[in-house]
């Protein structure tokens, strides 16, 4: 059994996508539109709407997709922490991702990591990029 994060998108999912393959070199290893969804899920309008995608990060994998349904709904409640591999992929993640969002915690040393940084990205996704030494 394994739990992954699903993140939902008000019609930016496909900026999103490009954001993270850029910013942590995502694979996207699916990607469907509305006009792939199921007939009763299909949306007028939505050709350029994802319905379903799953990136992988590292080992992790990501799902996202658009929900015109709900409107612009901030996230909120959590965050997601990513462990790079060096502190300059820390530096270099948090400046992609910075792009029209905010860096809420500049990177830095801390006492549970040699480069440490809190970024929101211009989605209103909240990410706690971190490199420790094994």
């Amino acid at each position: 059994m394994n739990v992954q994060t699903y993140l939902y998108f008000p019609g930016t999912c496909l900026h999103a996508i490009d954001d993270y393959v850029r910013a942590f070199g995502a694979e996207v290893l699916y990607l469907a539109r509305f006009t792939e969804a199921p007939e009763p899920l299909r949306l007028p309008g939505g050709e350029n709407l994802v319905f379903h995608a799953t990136l992988r990060i590292g080992e992790t994998l990501l799902n996202l997709s658009d929900d015109p349904s709900r409107g612009q709904a901030p996230f909120g409640g959590f965050a997601l922490l990513v462990h790079l591999d060096s502190a300059n992929a820390v530096d270099a993640t948090a400046t992609v991702l910075a792009e029209e969002g905010q860096i809420l915690v500049a990177a830095q040393e801390t006492a549970w990591a040699q480069r440490y940084c809190i970024v929101t990205d211009r989605f209103g996704l909240t990410w706690k990029l971190q490199y420790s030494q094994p």
